[in-house]
């Protein structure tokens, strides 16, 4: 019974060591930025639990498959949670215009908005961001994927979004 609780915990430890882990390399290797120390925090919860489980088939014997994939399922939502809190607050433009409003003397027009939410220069600087991080590649004047583990990790979060929203865009 007691090692059926410490499974319970496995996943709530492990997001622990996730967040701290991200904060940490956020912090302290800024040349990092914000994507590389979410995965970074990621992987390194995702050992913390792997350890977890293996100390408790090692010492407490009564070890289930089961749970161990429940595990792994429990840390990944609550990760996939924890990138889309840390990503509202990073790129939605409603928190960022609302924020921008409020530290903005006597509030800002319609054209001040639109001025820095122009569309374009949104696609812009994100095209450009991905460009840098080297995730796309730009040849003859068309975008590919340049690296697979990103479009690895793409297709695990639209389909986690398909499995707790129901779709997998906000366009459906």
């Amino acid at each position: 019974m007691m090692g059926i609780l410490f499974y319970i915990l496995i996943p709530i430890v492990s997001l622990t060591i996730n967040v701290a882990t991200q904060i940490l390399v956020f912090r302290l290797l800024k040349q990092a930025g914000m994507l590389k120390s979410v995965f970074i925090g990621f992987f390194s919860g995702f050992l913390t639990l792997l350890a977890l489980h293996l100390i408790l088939i090692l010492t407490v014997k009564d070890s289930s498959a089961y749970l161990f994939i429940a595990n792994i399922l429990i840390y990944s939502a609550l990760g996939y949670c924890y990138f889309h809190f840390i990503n509202l607050g990073e790129t939605a433009r409603r928190i960022r215009i609302l924020n921008e409003i409020y530290y903005s003397d006597g509030g800002l027009t319609v054209e001040e908005i639109l001025k820095r939410y122009n569309s374009e220069i949104i696609i812009d600087a994100r095209l450009n961001r991905l460009l840098a991080n080297n995730q796309l590649r730009f040849l003859n004047n068309r975008y590919f994927i340049r690296n697979s583990l990103m479009l690895c990790i793409t297709k695990v979060i639209v389909f986690m979004k398909l499995i707790i929203v129901g779709k997998v865009s906000e366009f459906e």
